[in-house]
């Protein structure tokens, strides 16, 4: 270990040599990647020299989450507010308030992409080199199960269009091959397709709208009351909240070819909009289209059969053939909702050592590819149980990432003049992890007190209602948030870093 650390040494001042190994060079390009502008690098570090030419736009930071947002997968979780028995204009209100707060921990994270790293690589600086494994593994599965997922929402589209003949598994396969090679093309090529993609959902989205507004109603289903009604609520919280911060942990990956001297605060704020815009919109669509399952049994037949998608059929039925048309739009949503899973999957397993960082991000993207279509088919056949315990899992270690992340940056390294950028790959200069590791496992324990999935119900979740309350998060927060100030010290005092 001590001829591992002495070979990464601190440039001196005035010194423009960097950390070695902290990949500032540029690969060189081969034949394909030069003639089809395919993205060979990795996690290396996006020098200021390399963004002042093959840049993005800012305003890509805004069109690109419009994308990934406008999509079936946000109609889903929508509609999950009415299925545990609340009625529209509650789940109206849990979705706005939830993105107003929430959405602003992903445009705060996408500002790091500006420093060149991506962000399971700047997350090396608060987990430190070793704990950060943590956060690698946990993106890692993250990035897959929302891939698997968000294809079912899709696929389940496809199989409600086809009246059953286009099984879901097959729908599971389309969408991932579509995504698989857009994420081997790279950034550049995403970031040119989510400039104009969205606008297909969108108009989707405003015709089911129009054709099926007249069975949608504000009618109170279930007439909750009590603590049985605070329960729901809290759960819905937990599922809109679970969705807006996953995009945490990947936000900084699309901004790291930004033009040098780019503002923060122009990418905080594209990022919030293009976030927050498109997933109140769908999001609200999909609890007014719930409704429908009220009053009418044919709309109640058509969710219990193809979920989202039978709702969607049954909303576009008025437009004939071009609403079987729109349908497959609809379906095909599910393509750039998954580009930032799979793309980041590759970023997030380089992060596991040097070994990891010498395999091709293409190599990575395809293993990332493959554990989807493995899981998504397999999940598709417990999809509503599936998706509330793999949003809730997220939701819990993810806070306890952007928990740290927030802390080291304003507590120990007092904003960002309290970096060393170029040694993001040096276990010399960086921390070992101790805090962050035991932050970590204290965090979920507070999540294993709380939460409330299909499987499992904490001891203080059940307390609440006679079903239980999801508030994993809040005591995952409480837990990770109060034991990392005194690790960290702890750590910096003996550690040096």
């Amino acid at each position: 270990m001590d001829n591992y650390n002495e070979s990464f040494q601190k440039p001196q001042p005035g010194s423009e040599k960097p950390h070695p190994e902290s990949g500032t060079m540029k690969p060189h390009r081969s034949f394909f990647g030069g003639r089809f502008s395919i993205e060979e690098g990795g996690i290396e570090r996006v020098t200021d020299e390399e963004r002042q030419q093959n840049t993005t736009k800012f305003w890509h930071a805004a069109t690109f989450w419009f994308s990934a947002n406008m999509a079936v997968a946000t109609l889903n979780i929508g509609s999950l507010g009415g299925s545990m028995g609340l009625p529209f204009w509650d789940c109206f209100i849990v979705i706005l308030v939830v993105n107003v707060t929430t959405n602003l921990l992903p445009a705060w994270t996408s500002v790091f992409g500006l420093t060149g790293l991506r962000m399971t690589t700047f997350s090396r600086y608060s987990f430190g080199y070793w704990g950060n494994m943590l956060v690698v593994v946990f993106s890692m599965i993250a990035t897959t199960g929302w891939n698997a997922i968000n294809s079912i929402s899709g696929a389940a589209v496809l199989h409600a269009v086809s009246d059953g003949r286009f099984p879901i598994w097959a729908g599971v396969i389309v969408i991932c091959v579509a995504v698989w090679v857009i994420c081997v093309l790279g950034i550049n090529w995403i970031h040119r397709l989510d400039t104009l993609i969205w606008i297909l959902p969108f108009i989707v989205w405003c015709v089911a709208a129009g054709t099926g507004g007249s069975h949608f109603t504000s009618e109170n289903q279930v007439h909750l009351q009590g603590a049985d009604k605070a329960a729901a609520i809290l759960s819905f919280i937990a599922l809109i909240f679970s969705f807006s911060v996953s995009w945490v942990n990947c936000a900084a990956d699309y901004n790291v070819r930004m033009p040098k001297g780019t503002p923060r605060w122009k990418i905080f704020t594209a990022t919030y909009v293009g976030i927050f815009v498109p997933t109140v919109l769908v999001q609200t669509l999909g609890a007014a289209m719930y409704t429908g399952t009220i009053n009418n049994p044919a709309w109640k037949e058509a969710y219990g059969a193809s979920s989202i998608g039978g709702l969607l059929k049954m909303a576009l039925e008025p437009a004939g053939g071009f609403g079987k048309f729109l349908m497959v739009l609809a379906a095909l949503s599910s393509i750039p909702n998954n580009i930032p899973n799979n793309y980041s999957f590759a970023l997030h397993a380089q992060n596991l050592g040097p070994w990891a960082m010498r395999i091709p991000r293409v190599v990575m993207v395809t293993f990332g590819f493959i554990a989807a279509i493995v899981i998504g088919c397999c999940a598709a056949r417990y999809f509503a149980d599936t998706l509330e315990t793999l949003l809730s899992v997220i939701g819990y270690w993810t806070v306890i990432h952007i928990t740290l992340v927030i802390e080291e940056h304003f507590i120990f390294r007092r904003g960002w003049k309290g970096y060393d950028f170029d040694a993001w790959n040096s276990t010399a200069f960086l921390p070992f992890g101790w805090a962050a590791i035991g932050a970590f496992a204290l965090g979920f324990v507070g999540a294993a007190l709380g939460m409330k999935t299909a499987w499992y119900s904490g001891p203080i979740a059940s307390l609440i209602g006679k079903k239980g309350a999801n508030i994993g998060h809040e005591l995952t927060f409480a837990f990770s948030g109060a034991a990392f100030p005194l690790l960290r010290w702890i750590e910096k005092r003996y550690g040096g870093y």
